[in-house]
């Protein structure tokens, strides 16, 4: 089978459930993609994100972590392609990273059927988000942010296998590569399992989406507006409406006064571009900005064509226009009546 037809099996099978990350989406853990737009993914309503460059950068990078992991800890890894799926739960399925070869042994499965009790997750990190996320303890430890720790979850829950490893490499090139070591937590695999079965059920098998739960999902659910199609709002919205309208009102005061403050104190520093207070701390600054730069589409055609009449020019400016302008994807503006 050639890098194509790979590539379109692959898309076909993860169209068949709910992988380990894909679960964390479903259960509004993941910090890249939302329930929502799994969703409208799951139903072949928008591309996956499988070609991502997010994505094709970890898959790229997952054989040298897995190399870096064996060096780290003696221990052998080896690929397992096929696509896995819960006897129990039909739509949980997924594809590991790696599983680790137990010592002694020469391979970790044979002909399908996994020989070990270890498997491994390989990362990347952006080294600021592992120091400062808070998510990350101490290497050796089992605290992992909860989408991976559920990703690993569901890989124990699937091979069968008691311990996984993660290896995370931190940032580029910076000569850490921390390891994470999970146990098999029966109890968490099946609430997981449970509740990402019935998301699929409820969700993808019936066709009903989840709930938006940001401007991003609700744009990705209502693109467009029916044309002349009326709603009447309910007690509930009535009521939003009413409290949105307040809202907007009393932030358009205390903008009001907020510009007035910034004009008294504008008046007050003149020419000066810094302001400090009583004890030398710089309280604000005025400073000087260059102007915007513009295209003068019109000047230029003149330019181009020094000895065209003014008819000819408007022609050459519109065909300008109508070659050279590019449109923002649609949407829809919200307003208050």
């Amino acid at each position: 089978m050639n890098a194509p037809d790979k590539m379109a099996a692959f898309h076909a099978e993860r169209m068949q459930g709910l992988g380990g990350s894909d679960i964390a989406a479903a259960l509004g853990y993941s910090a890249f993609k939302s329930p929502v737009q799994l969703y409208m993914e799951k139903t072949g309503r928008i591309a996956d994100d499988s070609e991502s460059m997010r994505l094709r950068f970890g898959q790229h990078a997952e054989e040298f972590v897995a190399q870096e992991y064996s060096r780290a800890t003696g221990y052998r890894v080896q690929r397992f392609n096929p696509m896995l799926r819960h006897p129990t739960f039909k739509n949980i399925i997924g594809h590991v990273d790696r599983l680790v070869i137990p010592a002694g042994a020469k391979v970790a499965a044979h002909k399908g059927e996994i020989r070990t009790d270890r498997g491994l997750e390989a990362k990347t990190v952006d080294s600021f988000v592992y120091r400062t996320s808070g998510e990350w303890g101490d290497p050796g430890t089992d605290q992992v942010p909860t989408y991976y720790l559920i990703q690993c979850a569901t890989y124990m829950g699937l091979t069968g296998c008691s311990r996984w490893d993660l290896a995370a490499l931190v940032g580029s090139g910076s000569g850490e590569l921390p390891i994470y070591h999970m146990a098999r937590d029966r109890d968490l695999e099946d609430e997981l399992f449970h509740r990402a079965q019935e998301w699929w059920d409820t969700h993808v098998a019936k066709d009903v989406a989840p709930e938006p739960r940001s401007e991003d999902d609700v744009a990705l659910l209502y693109p467009q507006a029916r044309q002349k199609e009326e709603i009447e709002a309910n007690e509930e919205i009535a009521v939003a409406i009413g409290m949105l309208k307040s809202t907007k009102e009393t932030i358009a005061e205390h903008e009001e006064y907020a510009a007035e403050l910034a004009l008294k104190i504008k008046r007050f520093m003149g020419h000066a571009d810094i302001l400090l207070g009583p004890d030398g701390k710089k309280l604000a600054t005025w400073s000087n900005r260059k102007g915007r730069s513009s295209f003068d589409l019109d000047t230029f055609v003149g330019h181009l064509c020094p000895g065209a009449n003014p008819d000819e020019r408007a022609l050459f400016i519109e065909d300008a226009k109508r070659t050279f302008t590019t449109r923002g994807e649609p949407g829809r503006t919200f307003l208050l009546k």
